[in-house]
């Protein structure tokens, strides 16, 4: 034990189709209640996402699109955290080998 309260915050607007998200979230929801951990589960919310890519549907991976998405999904995991007493998060981008990782540290 490190003495951490972890809570799995699953925000990813940018997973498509829609069925691809359900299948990952379920995927959460069954690890967190396998060890226990509380799950918040943030509304799928693509329009918001599109509306905010707009301009950048062809951009390529680690390139501007990506910056955009981390930064939004940074600022709405960052309020839920405040508005909820979390004193930090973090995000498993940081540990994909697909994702620039100080591009997710300079995010949000």
């Amino acid at each position: 034990e490190k003495g951490l309260d972890v809570t799995i915050f699953f925000y990813n607007p940018n997973i498509h189709p829609r069925k691809e998200y359900e299948i990952r979230k379920e995927e959460n929801k069954r690890y967190a209640l396998k060890h226990g951990v509380p799950f918040v589960d943030c509304d799928y919310d693509a329009d918001t996402w599109y509306k905010r890519m707009n301009g950048m549907e062809f951009e390529p991976e680690r390139g501007i699109r990506c910056t955009a998405c981390f930064d939004m999904r940074m600022e709405v995991t960052a309020k839920y955290a405040f508005e909820n007493g979390f004193s930090c998060f973090t995000t498993t981008n940081a540990t994909s080998r697909w994702k620039d990782l100080d591009q997710v540290n300079t995010s949000g």
